[in-house]
């Protein structure tokens, strides 16, 4: 079970390094389905790739994505959201987020192929045949390797397929980390509490999900689905609950939607500002809905709502499978 939710994920790249055609061809077969796969069977190549890339991608990163500063919430939701991530959808697309090699090939084996891997980021699993165990352990103590695996292996395709997930949901973790200790209050344990994790993967992977990205007021994730539906999976605490219903007092809200709020049975999506009621909105219980209760390290509420008639931003289409 996952125990920690990382602030946005969505369909990187997995790049097999092999100099086996065959060997490739039978790789991208399996895990096309549900990954955004790359593969190359000559290593100068598979370097200018993923060095060039990374070297294009850190220039937009420094230059172009706003700093933070101000109102953290403000500044999380331009970073993360559509008017950021989405603008560079052609770059994302080619975000390698972990390398699959194989260690026996022509001028350099597959250690000496992820020493020369420029971000230190990306996740690499080394694929076995003819290396000693001692070569692999030597890699993976000095973090040039984060897994590895014998080919002749009888379960190595699944082995694989549990790696690639396990490394992609770190790579997202390590890309969130820094977000979050400039931006989230390190206090709560939202992000990190695993009975929410459980409920968030749960409710990804039914769904389809290939693309998600925290939002904020109210907290919530947009989930974007292999077959191009949106949704929104809001997620309160007592504290949330206890803040709409001081500002629904304050703002004489109808009596049966201070009601509903304050039963825990549902929770608000109201499309304002700042997510909060305001005086005359129209059919405001519209926007309440049933929560699902969860009980962590604190008490969430959550409800996942389908996103009718937003205009987005064009989401990567890929097969459903496992999130990560």
């Amino acid at each position: 079970m996952k125990s920690k939710i990382p602030l946005c994920f969505y369909p990187t790249q997995i790049v097999f390094v092999d100099d086996n055609p065959d060997f490739l061809d039978a790789l991208a077969v399996t895990f096309s389905k549900q990954f955004n796969v790359q593969t190359f069977d000559n290593t100068e190549d598979a370097l200018d790739y993923i060095n060039e890339y990374q070297r294009e991608a850190d220039l937009v990163a420094n230059d172009e994505k706003p700093k933070p500063q101000g109102d953290s919430d403000a500044w999380v939701k331009r970073v993360l959201t559509h008017q950021n991530i989405k603008r560079f959808d052609e770059l994302k697309i080619k975000e390698v987020s972990v390398l699959v090699v194989d260690y026996s090939m022509p001028n350099m084996n597959g250690i000496e192929f992820c020493e020369q891997i420029s971000n230190a980021s990306i996740k690499k699993v080394l694929l076995t045949g003819y290396a000693t165990p001692a070569d692999a352990v030597r890699a993976f103590n000095n973090n040039t390797i984060h897994y590895y695996l014998k080919k002749n292996d009888a379960n190595m395709l699944q082995d694989l397929e549990a790696a690639i997930n396990q490394l992609q949901h770190a790579y997202f973790n390590e890309l969130s980390s820094s977000l979050k200790a400039e931006a989230i209050d390190s206090g709560t344990p939202f992000f990190a509490d695993p009975q929410l994790a459980h409920y968030f993967q749960q409710t990804c992977e039914s769904l389809g999900v290939t693309e998600y990205y925290y939002l904020t007021n109210p907290s919530r994730f947009a989930l974007h689905t292999s077959d191009g539906r949106s949704f929104s999976c809001v997620i309160y605490t007592e504290e949330d609950i206890a803040e709409h219903l001081q500002i629904l007092q304050e703002e004489s809200a109808p009596k049966a939607l201070y009601a509903a709020i304050e039963s825990h049975k549902f929770v608000p999506l109201f499309q304002t500002a700042d997510g909060f009621y305001e005086p005359g909105m129209k059919d405001a219980t519209n926007s309440i809905y049933p929560a699902a209760h969860i009980s962590g390290m604190v008490n969430y509420y959550c409800a996942t709502i389908a996103d009718v008639g937003v205009s987005e931003a064009p989401t990567i289409k890929l097969p459903s499978g496992i999130l990560h």
